[in-house]
Protein backbone atom coordinates (compact mmCIF):
# COMPACT_ATOMS: atom_id res chain seq x y z
CA UNK A 1 0.00 0.00 0.00
CA UNK A 2 3.13 2.29 0.84
CA UNK A 3 4.52 1.43 -2.66
CA UNK A 4 0.91 2.30 -4.39
CA UNK A 5 1.04 5.83 -2.17
CA UNK A 6 5.08 6.96 -3.09
CA UNK A 7 3.87 6.15 -6.84
CA UNK A 8 0.82 7.96 -6.98
CA UNK A 9 2.47 11.07 -5.39
CA UNK A 10 5.20 10.76 -7.74
CA UNK A 11 2.48 10.98 -10.83
CA UNK A 12 1.24 14.02 -9.06
CA UNK A 13 4.38 16.04 -8.79
CA UNK A 14 5.10 15.18 -12.07
CA UNK A 15 2.17 16.65 -13.77
CA UNK A 16 2.12 19.13 -10.97
CA UNK A 17 5.67 20.49 -12.94
CA UNK A 18 4.22 19.62 -16.23
CA UNK A 19 1.08 21.79 -15.37
CA UNK A 20 3.84 24.86 -14.61
CA UNK A 21 5.67 24.80 -17.97
CA UNK A 22 2.36 24.52 -20.02
CA UNK A 23 0.72 27.77 -18.12
CA UNK A 24 4.58 29.51 -18.55
CA UNK A 25 4.28 28.61 -22.17
CA UNK A 26 0.69 29.59 -22.41
CA UNK A 27 1.09 32.94 -20.82
CA UNK A 28 4.27 33.60 -23.92
CA UNK A 29 1.84 32.67 -26.47
CA UNK A 30 -0.63 35.17 -25.30
CA UNK A 31 2.16 37.97 -25.30
CA UNK A 32 3.45 37.01 -29.25
CA UNK A 33 -0.66 37.08 -29.60
CA UNK A 34 -0.97 40.29 -28.26
CA UNK A 35 1.64 41.68 -29.92
CA UNK A 36 0.91 40.21 -33.62
CA UNK A 37 -2.67 40.63 -33.34
CA UNK A 38 -1.87 44.45 -33.38
CA UNK A 39 0.61 44.51 -35.76
CA UNK A 40 -2.32 43.09 -37.95
CA UNK A 41 -4.75 45.43 -36.94
CA UNK A 42 -2.31 48.26 -37.82
CA UNK A 43 -1.53 46.87 -41.02
CA UNK A 44 -5.11 46.13 -42.06
CA UNK A 45 -5.92 50.02 -42.63
CA UNK A 46 -3.28 50.07 -44.85
CA UNK A 47 -4.43 46.99 -46.73
CA UNK A 48 -8.27 48.40 -46.91
CA UNK A 49 -6.85 51.86 -48.62
CA UNK A 50 -4.35 49.51 -50.61
CA UNK A 51 -7.89 47.66 -52.50
CA UNK A 52 -10.11 51.11 -52.32
CA UNK A 53 -7.61 52.21 -54.55
CA UNK A 54 -7.50 49.24 -57.09
CA UNK A 55 -11.04 48.82 -57.35
CA UNK A 56 -11.28 52.74 -58.43
CA UNK A 57 -8.57 51.82 -60.66
CA UNK A 58 -10.27 48.83 -62.20
CA UNK A 59 -13.40 51.19 -62.59
CA UNK A 60 -12.31 53.19 -64.60
CA UNK A 61 -10.11 51.25 -66.98
CA UNK A 62 -12.10 48.59 -69.69
CA UNK A 63 -10.97 45.37 -69.10
CA UNK A 64 -9.33 44.95 -72.79
CA UNK A 65 -6.60 47.86 -71.67
CA UNK A 66 -5.66 45.98 -67.83
CA UNK A 67 -5.54 42.29 -69.35
CA UNK A 68 -2.19 42.54 -71.06
CA UNK A 69 -0.48 42.88 -67.20
CA UNK A 70 1.98 39.64 -66.57
CA UNK A 71 0.21 39.28 -63.24
CA UNK A 72 -2.98 39.29 -64.78
CA UNK A 73 -2.21 36.34 -67.07
CA UNK A 74 -2.86 32.63 -67.47
CA UNK A 75 -0.01 31.04 -68.58
CA UNK A 76 -0.64 27.35 -70.44
CA UNK A 77 1.12 25.32 -68.23
CA UNK A 78 -0.31 22.09 -65.81
CA UNK A 79 1.47 22.60 -62.86
CA UNK A 80 0.66 25.20 -59.71
CA UNK A 81 2.91 26.94 -57.45
CA UNK A 82 1.58 26.56 -53.57
CA UNK A 83 3.17 28.69 -50.88
CA UNK A 84 2.27 26.61 -47.70
CA UNK A 85 2.43 28.94 -44.30
CA UNK A 86 2.89 26.61 -41.78
CA UNK A 87 4.64 27.26 -38.16
CA UNK A 88 8.20 26.48 -37.29
CA UNK A 89 7.62 25.27 -34.07
CA UNK A 90 5.17 22.86 -32.20
CA UNK A 91 2.99 22.34 -29.47
CA UNK A 92 0.29 24.73 -31.55
CA UNK A 93 -3.23 21.96 -31.88
CA UNK A 94 -4.20 21.00 -34.77
CA UNK A 95 -2.62 24.36 -36.62
CA UNK A 96 -0.50 22.42 -38.62
CA UNK A 97 -2.34 19.23 -38.86
CA UNK A 98 -5.56 21.07 -40.61
CA UNK A 99 -3.50 23.11 -43.36
CA UNK A 100 -2.18 19.37 -44.68
CA UNK A 101 -5.45 18.00 -44.25
CA UNK A 102 -6.96 20.58 -46.63
CA UNK A 103 -3.83 20.73 -49.04
CA UNK A 104 -2.86 17.13 -49.32
CA UNK A 105 -6.09 16.32 -51.49
CA UNK A 106 -5.21 19.30 -53.91
CA UNK A 107 -1.85 18.74 -54.50
CA UNK A 108 -0.75 17.07 -57.97
CA UNK A 109 2.66 15.04 -58.35
CA UNK A 110 4.25 18.04 -60.58
CA UNK A 111 2.70 20.95 -58.37
CA UNK A 112 5.80 23.07 -56.54
CA UNK A 113 5.76 24.05 -53.09
CA UNK A 114 7.46 27.00 -51.47
CA UNK A 115 7.57 26.47 -47.95
CA UNK A 116 7.83 28.89 -45.13
CA UNK A 117 7.62 27.52 -41.51
CA UNK A 118 9.70 23.86 -41.02
CA UNK A 119 6.60 22.10 -39.96
CA UNK A 120 5.91 22.23 -43.92
CA UNK A 121 9.03 21.25 -44.67
CA UNK A 122 8.94 18.41 -42.38
CA UNK A 123 5.84 16.74 -43.66
CA UNK A 124 6.66 17.25 -47.49
CA UNK A 125 10.28 16.59 -47.73
CA UNK A 126 9.90 12.85 -48.54
CA UNK A 127 7.11 13.28 -50.92
CA UNK A 128 7.18 14.07 -54.84
CA UNK A 129 6.80 17.51 -54.83
CA UNK A 130 10.01 19.74 -55.89
CA UNK A 131 10.21 21.84 -52.67
CA UNK A 132 11.76 25.65 -52.72
CA UNK A 133 13.11 26.36 -49.20
CA UNK A 134 14.50 29.83 -50.55
CA UNK A 135 11.63 31.74 -47.48
CA UNK A 136 11.50 28.82 -45.11
CA UNK A 137 12.31 30.98 -42.14
CA UNK A 138 10.50 34.13 -43.42
CA UNK A 139 8.35 34.05 -39.93
CA UNK A 140 11.15 34.53 -38.27
CA UNK A 141 11.96 38.19 -39.45
CA UNK A 142 8.42 38.70 -40.85
CA UNK A 143 8.54 42.48 -42.09
CA UNK A 144 7.46 44.11 -44.95
CA UNK A 145 10.47 44.34 -46.90
CA UNK A 146 11.12 40.28 -46.60
CA UNK A 147 7.59 39.85 -47.81
CA UNK A 148 8.30 41.93 -50.81
CA UNK A 149 11.79 40.03 -51.62
CA UNK A 150 9.60 36.97 -51.48
CA UNK A 151 6.91 38.36 -54.19
CA UNK A 152 9.50 39.47 -56.41
CA UNK A 153 10.95 35.92 -56.63
CA UNK A 154 7.89 34.26 -57.46
CA UNK A 155 6.43 36.78 -59.90
CA UNK A 156 9.60 36.73 -61.62
CA UNK A 157 8.63 32.69 -61.37
CA UNK A 158 5.74 33.16 -62.74
CA UNK A 159 6.54 35.86 -65.60
CA UNK A 160 8.39 32.95 -67.00
CA UNK A 161 5.44 30.64 -67.63
CA UNK A 162 6.22 28.02 -65.14
CA UNK A 163 3.00 27.87 -63.62
CA UNK A 164 -0.90 27.39 -64.28
CA UNK A 165 -1.55 29.65 -61.29
CA UNK A 166 0.32 30.39 -57.70
CA UNK A 167 -1.68 29.74 -54.39
CA UNK A 168 -1.07 31.07 -50.98
CA UNK A 169 -2.12 28.12 -48.52
CA UNK A 170 -2.75 30.19 -44.98
CA UNK A 171 -4.79 30.04 -41.85
CA UNK A 172 -7.76 33.09 -41.43
CA UNK A 173 -7.92 34.21 -38.40
CA UNK A 174 -11.81 34.28 -37.11
CA UNK A 175 -11.14 34.58 -33.45
CA UNK A 176 -9.07 33.83 -30.17
CA UNK A 177 -11.42 30.30 -30.59
CA UNK A 178 -11.53 29.49 -34.31
CA UNK A 179 -8.98 29.48 -37.00
CA UNK A 180 -10.00 28.64 -40.96
CA UNK A 181 -7.20 26.77 -43.59
CA UNK A 182 -7.85 28.39 -46.36
CA UNK A 183 -6.22 28.30 -50.52
CA UNK A 184 -6.35 31.79 -52.58
CA UNK A 185 -5.52 32.19 -55.73
CA UNK A 186 -3.22 35.01 -55.88
CA UNK A 187 -1.41 35.22 -59.32
CA UNK A 188 -2.99 35.18 -62.26
CA UNK A 189 -4.92 38.14 -59.74
CA UNK A 190 -8.69 37.78 -59.86
CA UNK A 191 -10.06 40.44 -60.45
CA UNK A 192 -14.15 39.39 -61.08
CA UNK A 193 -14.95 40.20 -57.97
CA UNK A 194 -13.54 43.93 -57.93
CA UNK A 195 -16.32 44.77 -60.10
CA UNK A 196 -19.49 43.45 -58.09
CA UNK A 197 -20.79 44.70 -54.72
CA UNK A 198 -18.48 47.96 -54.71
CA UNK A 199 -19.89 51.27 -54.60
CA UNK A 200 -18.83 52.97 -57.16
CA UNK A 201 -17.86 56.79 -56.05
CA UNK A 202 -19.92 60.31 -57.08
CA UNK A 203 -16.81 61.42 -58.53
CA UNK A 204 -14.34 60.05 -61.14
CA UNK A 205 -10.93 59.53 -60.19
CA UNK A 206 -7.99 61.69 -62.13
CA UNK A 207 -5.15 59.80 -62.88
CA UNK A 208 -1.85 60.51 -63.68
CA UNK A 209 -0.68 60.26 -66.33
CA UNK A 210 -3.18 57.93 -66.74
CA UNK A 211 -5.49 54.65 -65.31
CA UNK A 212 -3.72 51.60 -67.05
CA UNK A 213 -0.44 53.28 -65.62
CA UNK A 214 -1.35 54.09 -61.95
CA UNK A 215 -3.04 50.38 -62.42
CA UNK A 216 0.38 49.15 -63.63
CA UNK A 217 2.24 50.83 -60.63
CA UNK A 218 -0.26 49.84 -58.02
CA UNK A 219 -0.65 46.13 -58.49
CA UNK A 220 2.90 45.02 -57.51
CA UNK A 221 2.22 47.17 -54.18
CA UNK A 222 -1.37 45.71 -53.64
CA UNK A 223 0.04 42.04 -53.85
CA UNK A 224 3.13 42.90 -50.94
CA UNK A 225 -0.02 44.38 -48.85
CA UNK A 226 -2.62 41.36 -49.67
CA UNK A 227 1.03 38.70 -49.01
CA UNK A 228 1.90 40.59 -46.19
CA UNK A 229 -1.51 40.64 -44.55
CA UNK A 230 -2.10 37.11 -45.09
CA UNK A 231 1.12 36.33 -43.09
CA UNK A 232 0.24 38.47 -40.19
CA UNK A 233 -2.86 36.60 -40.07
CA UNK A 234 -1.20 33.31 -40.10
CA UNK A 235 0.91 34.49 -37.56
CA UNK A 236 -2.04 35.18 -35.07
CA UNK A 237 -3.75 32.35 -36.14
CA UNK A 238 -1.00 30.69 -34.69
CA UNK A 239 -0.18 31.96 -31.81
CA UNK A 240 -3.85 31.95 -30.64
CA UNK A 241 -3.95 28.04 -31.29
CA UNK A 242 -0.62 27.75 -29.69
CA UNK A 243 -2.34 29.72 -26.46
CA UNK A 244 -5.59 27.83 -26.66
CA UNK A 245 -3.86 24.42 -26.68
CA UNK A 246 -1.70 25.06 -23.78
CA UNK A 247 -4.68 26.46 -21.34
CA UNK A 248 -6.55 23.21 -22.50
CA UNK A 249 -3.13 21.51 -21.42
CA UNK A 250 -2.95 23.51 -18.11
CA UNK A 251 -6.77 22.58 -17.52
CA UNK A 252 -6.11 19.06 -18.00
CA UNK A 253 -2.89 18.78 -15.78
CA UNK A 254 -4.71 20.16 -13.30
CA UNK A 255 -8.16 18.38 -13.62
CA UNK A 256 -5.57 14.86 -13.53
CA UNK A 257 -3.90 16.22 -10.78
CA UNK A 258 -7.45 16.28 -8.77
CA UNK A 259 -8.31 12.87 -9.65
CA UNK A 260 -4.82 11.54 -8.44
CA UNK A 261 -5.23 13.79 -5.29
CA UNK A 262 -8.66 12.27 -4.31
CA UNK A 263 -6.98 8.82 -5.27
CA UNK A 264 -4.48 9.06 -3.36
CA UNK A 265 -6.15 10.28 -0.03
CA UNK A 266 -8.58 7.71 -0.16
CA UNK A 267 -5.55 4.99 -0.34
CA UNK A 268 -3.91 7.03 2.67
CA UNK A 269 -7.03 6.60 4.84
CA UNK A 270 -7.62 3.15 3.97
CA UNK A 271 -4.13 2.67 4.64
CA UNK A 272 -4.80 4.81 8.17
CA UNK A 273 -7.77 2.86 8.74
CA UNK A 274 -5.59 -0.86 8.00
CA UNK A 275 -3.48 0.60 10.46
CA UNK A 276 -5.20 1.34 13.15
CA UNK A 277 -7.71 -2.01 12.75
CA UNK A 278 -4.20 -3.67 13.05
CA UNK A 279 -3.43 -1.96 16.44
CA UNK A 280 -6.63 -2.78 18.04
CA UNK A 281 -6.63 -6.64 17.17
CA UNK A 282 -3.14 -6.66 18.54
CA UNK A 283 -4.18 -5.19 21.78
CA UNK A 284 -7.37 -7.28 21.70
CA UNK A 285 -5.14 -10.13 21.44
CA UNK A 286 -3.17 -9.07 24.03
CA UNK A 287 -5.57 -8.51 26.50
CA UNK A 288 -6.76 -12.33 25.57
CA UNK A 289 -3.47 -13.59 26.33
CA UNK A 290 -3.52 -11.94 29.98
CA UNK A 291 -6.72 -12.66 31.06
Amino acid sequence: MSESLVETKRRIRTIQSTAKITKAMKLVASVKFQKWKKIFDDDEAYRLAMHDVMVRTLQSIPPRDYMHQDCLRTFNDTKNLYIVVTSSLGLCGSYNYNIFKMLDPVLKPDDELLLVGQKGYLHYKDGPYKLILDYLNLLDDLTYQNVKKMRHFVVRKYRAGGYQSVTLVYTIFKNSLTVVPTIKRMLPFDLEHYHLDENVPDYKPIFDPNAGEVLRLILPHYLDASFYNKFLMSEVSEQSSRRNAMETATDSANDLTDKLRIIYNKSRQENITQEITEVIAGATASKKQYD
